[in-house]
């Protein structure tokens, strides 16, 4: 038995495509054209849901890209706590104004972590919302606390622990988060629930030598993995599959798909404890 304060941990995969999404845009190749519903994806981002120590539904998402409103509806969301941004970038930060309507639904503000560079950027395309008193009208916007994170900090969030540590996509350094459960000491539990410990890591193109001890010991890995042929951002198919060998994960589920990459051809040609997502895919452990 799990000696965690939390526990029913699931994680849901929101969105599984990269920037572009699938289909992508005047395209009618066989995957953009597929009837699979594996091979439509949204853009990548995450939800994990847990209940805390007092017994609360609690939900944390992992980015919040502009698809974030059809997520949201497919799941029944009607609470997020917190939002932890991986980097800056449109595909993964364009959803933030639609956060609101759970302040509505809560009555409570929404905590919001990033790194300086990411709350940077946040603040400033997101001007009406965290400088609200400088609108015209003041009109509905998001109600968030804003939060500052750092690469090898810990943040302790609900009987959670969350660690950023460094990946880099391409020259970009990003966060990537290793994911545990805390016991009622406040130190990471000997026996973790559902799919922890569970790393998330998207948008890379290489792993880094400080990054590799926080994909070790993992129940779950969640990987970039953007198609066959080379890309100065993303990890191809071999080098993505190279990562979860040394990694050794329970299980590794692969997101951040292009339309290069066809579903049910791709996924009988992994090894074993290896899985591409899709949009809706729920991983709650063995």
């Amino acid at each position: 038995m799990s000696d965690s304060v939390v526990r029913d941990v699931r994680l849901v995969l929101c969105g599984t495509g990269t920037s572009a999404g699938v289909p992508v845009i005047g395209c009618d190749c066989a995957v953009c054209t597929s009837g699979d519903p594996r091979d439509a994806r949204t853009r990548s981002g995450a939800a994990l849901f847990f209940k805390d120590d007092e017994d609360r539904d609690r939900v944390i998402l992992l980015d919040c890209g502009p698809d974030h409103r059809t997520h949201s509806l497919r799941l029944g969301l009607k609470r997020v706590d917190a939002i932890f941004f991986t980097h800056d970038h449109v595909d993964h930060t364009f959803g933030l104004d639609d956060v609101r309507r759970y302040n509505a639904l809560m009555k409570a503000p929404i905590e919001v972590f990033a790194d300086a560079r990411t709350r940077a950027s946040l603040e400033r395309i997101y001007q009406h919302i965290f400088r609200r008193h400088e609108n015209v009208n003041d009109s509905f916007v998001a109600d968030l606390a804003m939060r500052t994170m750092a690469a090898g900090t810990p943040i302790d969030f609900r009987g959670l622990r969350i660690t950023p540590f460094e990946v880099l996509h391409g020259r970009l350094p990003v966060l990537a988060f290793r994911i545990e459960a805390l016991d009622e000491t406040g130190a990471v539990a000997r026996e973790q629930p559902g799919p922890l410990p569970l790393a998330y890591c998207t948008d890379l193109s290489a792993m880094p030598p400080a990054a590799w001890p926080k994909i070790r010991g993992l129940e779950t890995l969640v990987l970039d993995m953007l198609r066959y042929r080379a890309h100065p951002t993303h990890l191809t198919v071999a080098q993505a599959t190279g990562i979860a060998h040394e990694a050794q994960a329970r299980l590794t589920v692969f997101v951040h798909m292009t339309h290069d990459i066809r579903h049910a051809e791709l996924s009988a040609e992994l090894p074993p404890g290896m899985e591409l997502g899709y949009d809706g895919m729920a991983i709650d452990g063995a």
